[in-house]
């Protein structure tokens, strides 16, 4: 979908709808799936989810906060190095754009970087490993 011509508003709302749509196939999952099929079927929403989800924090506005001592500061750089050689994965946590040394509320994980869906605004993260 182009997200281009939508407003931030029209983007939460298709968020919003998004994740309804995953919390009732979560819900309404067959019995007696597997681990793959069980993924299998939530990727169907899950995936949009996620795409709506990534257009979101590229568009949202941050609010700062105090850096804290227990995340890894990194420049954007590095982390996208990190997470193009498999050093980061979203299982392994998720981090936060940061900008003139105060952390931003706008997360960003390492699939955002191989859908090219990142920040150019920010040239630091505060990263948090599981």
């Amino acid at each position: 979908m182009n997200y281009k011509k939508l407003s931030l508003t029209e983007i939460r709302d298709l968020y919003n709808d998004a994740a309804k749509k995953f919390g009732k196939a979560f819900n309404e999952a067959p019995e007696n799936m597997d681990f793959i099929e069980f993924n299998k079927y939530m990727n169907k929403t899950g995936d949009v989810l996620s795409e709506i989800s990534r257009e979101l924090r590229l568009r949202e506005e941050p609010t700062f906060s105090e850096l804290d001592n227990t995340g890894d500061v990194m420049s954007l750089k590095d982390f996208i190095d990190f997470c193009e050689c498999g050093g980061f994965i979203d299982h392994d946590g998720f981090g936060y754009y940061v900008r003139d040394g105060k952390m931003s509320d706008i997360k960003i994980f390492p699939s955002d970087i191989k859908h090219n869906k990142y920040r150019k605004d920010f040239d630091t993260i505060v990263w948090y490993n599981k």
